[in-house]
């Protein structure tokens, strides 16, 4: 069957000279695998630069149901994300992000909520000049709406301790990363606020959200272990 869908792109991997494995999350037939041959020529079908990681892309393929690796025919580029490719700050964030999105999509069947949040997302991302610095947090509170894990408020003067597992706050004090304590939890109020996009944060507190996440991540995702991009995310906000 011959099918044209939108597309974005989740991981590259080279293994000759213009061949490549792409892990793309597409929009009508969730995570497919494909193999395809790339190359810079103008006459190219699927030129390298259109297939690079965050890339939003339309796909030309014929599905075969019974394969797990499709064979891509063509991709075109959609929408060019030329901030963040010069800007080093957006850079590192899109990377990190990118990291967490190849570890928890893994559905074959569509997500097109998902598909849409992850694409105007990153739109707004790029044609913002200002106020992104909570980004990264925003959208780890966010995709866990649409993975089917979002934390609850439910803190109170009795419920001062935010279970990860359970996804909530509660009177008992966990130990982390299952639970958080009364500093990490208090922080970690700040992710409910509807303002916390454009919201200043110490670097404190959005270090402690950020570890609080991916703690809680830890917890629900399973096989989501160390970002080797997180270190890098988090000498630059230390920076900043």
């Amino acid at each position: 069957m011959q099918v044209t869908t939108e597309g974005i792109i989740l991981q590259n991997i080279k293994y000759g000279d213009k061949k490549v494995i792409l892990k793309v999350f597409t929009k009508h037939h969730g995570l497919v695998t494909f193999n395809a041959f790339a190359s810079k020529s103008p006459n190219s079908k699927i030129k390298s630069a259109s297939i690079l990681p965050l890339q939003h892309v339309e796909l030309n393929f014929i599905l075969k149901p019974n394969r797990e690796v499709q064979q891509l025919s063509e991709a075109n580029l959609l929408y060019v994300y030329n901030d963040v490719s010069r800007n080093y700050n957006k850079l590192a964030v899109s990377q990190f992000l990118n990291e967490v999105f190849i570890k928890c999509i893994k559905e074959q069947s569509p997500n097109e909520e998902l598909f849409d949040f992850m694409a105007a997302s990153y739109k707004w991302f790029n044609e913002s000049s200002e106020g992104f610095n909570n980004f990264h947090i925003c959208t780890l509170f966010e995709l866990s709406k649409y993975l089917g894990f979002e934390p609850h408020n439910s803190y109170s003067k009795e419920n001062l301790y935010f279970d990860a597992r359970e996804g909530k706050y509660t009177p008992l004090s966990i130990s982390f990363p299952l639970g958080f304590d009364k500093t990490q939890s208090q922080h970690f109020l700040k992710i409910f606020d509807a303002d916390l996009l454009s919201q200043p944060l110490t670097r404190a507190e959005r270090n402690d959200l950020l570890e609080c996440l991916l703690a809680y991540y830890k917890v629900h995702v399973a096989g989501f272990n160390e970002l080797r991009s997180y270190a890098i995310l988090k000498e630059l906000f230390d920076q900043n």
